[in-house]
């Protein structure tokens, strides 16, 4: 019997038995459509995406919903149970329901999640890939699960790489950025120190605002630097320094009226009780350490605006640095200024000026302002904050 050799091409047989899993399912998410990254655990991406939020234009809502996709991720290592790094070979399609995501996205409602899932898709972290009736699922084949329709996280992965290293860049400018503020603080110690005037005094007041703000950068901070140490190099200094009742008396119309009616009424020889207000001639108050109250009744005594507030006098010192600070935000003053002037004025001193600057608080346009100008004399710190004897 004679055999001849032929191919299946020449019997017509068909190239492939099997149709292809794109031809069946248009737009699925399948491991063979990934792209290829470099593995990265869950944990050091989110916490890349978490420090570069800002940078991605996501807000912490955003970032929480992220999150919550690639908690969905199978990525547990079954024998140990512990966190194994995204591969291009994980599945990166997640195919969770809207439930499952509102509830590991700390409970938002099925509304934020789709409007988050709308913002993280116009970040291009993630691409949706829709069913034909928009559900979400997963394709089976032998018990495996080959594809699925669902919110796909490629592009996250793919851009993870340049997060990780954006990541990395932010943390060493924060770094930075901490010892800089140190700097500029200590910068700004010495130039209060000194008695500005001007623009100068303004620009030393303003930088503490400045490095509060969250979205400092370095460059920023290296000007703020720069200038300062104009200030100190220039000396920018008053010729003299006022005592602090000429300062608290420097916005009183009133005082430079008694000032210059001053001159005629000494022309006349007159008596103390001739009628005439004698307010110009008293001394001048010098708070020194001999002259201040020894007790809280005293120095209760020596106020005239704080006692209207606060009939009953504190009985311990803590009690009147409470109500310092307190009385303080009455008059609109910041809090880390009344403390420099606790430390060099002391306790019973700076309550005192409070006091003064309460008795013409109509005439005073800036209070930290007025304040510093008090304490642009005082460089040293006093032993003790000028502590009263309580009890006697």
């Amino acid at each position: 019997m004679e055999q001849e050799a032929v191919t299946t091409i020449e019997v017509e047989a068909q190239l492939s038995c099997a149709p292809s899993i794109f031809d069946s399912f248009a737009g699925i998410g399948t491991i063979e459509q990934q792209p290829n990254f470099a593995p990265v655990t869950r944990r050091a991406l989110m916490a890349a995406v978490n420090t570069t939020s800002r940078a991605l234009g996501l807000r912490p809502s955003s970032v929480v919903v992220l999150d919550a996709l690639l908690s969905c991720l199978p990525c547990n290592d079954p024998k140990t149970g512990n966190d194994s790094p995204i591969t291009p070979l994980t599945l990166l399609t997640v195919f969770a329901c809207n439930d499952t995501l509102c509830f590991r996205a700390k409970g938002i409602t099925d509304r934020q999640l789709r409007r988050h899932l709308e913002k993280l898709e116009a970040a291009k972290l993630i691409q949706r890939r829709d069913s034909s009736n928009g559900k979400r699922f997963p394709i089976m084949r032998n018990g495996k699960v080959i594809g699925a329709f669902g919110i796909d996280l490629s592009p996250l992965l793919i851009r993870s790489g340049e997060i990780l290293a954006l990541s990395q860049k932010h943390r060493q400018e924060a770094d930075e950025l901490r010892g800089m503020k140190a700097y500029i603080q200590k910068l700004r110690g010495e130039c209060l120190s000194l008695c500005l005037q001007g623009e100068a005094l303004e620009f030393v007041e303003a930088a503490r605002n400045v490095m509060r703000r969250t979205g400092v950068t370095v460059l920023q901070a290296s000007s703020v630097i720069s200038r300062l140490k104009c200030i100190l190099q220039s000396k920018v200094v008053t010729p003299s320094v006022p005592h602090l009742e000429e300062l608290a008396t420097a916005n009183d119309p009133e005082h430079e009226q008694r000032q210059e009616q001053a001159p005629s009424s000494n022309s006349k020889k007159t008596t103390a009780s001739d009628g005439q207000n004698v307010r110009h001639k008293e001394t001048q108050k010098s708070y020194t350490k001999k002259t201040l109250p020894r007790s809280m009744k005293e120095l209760w005594a020596c106020l005239t605006e704080i006692p209207a507030f606060y009939p009953d006098h504190p009985t311990t010192e803590h009690g009147l640095l409470q109500l310092l600070f307190e009385f303080g935000r009455m008059l609109r003053i910041d809090s880390a200024l009344l403390g420099r002037a606790v430390t060099l004025l002391g306790l019973a001193e700076a309550i005192q000026v409070a006091d003064q600057m309460a008795c013409k608080i109509d005439q005073v346009k800036s209070p930290d302002s007025y304040l510093s100008r008090i304490l642009a004399g005082c460089t040293k710190p006093r032993v003790g904050h000028g502590q009263l004897c309580v009890g006697t």
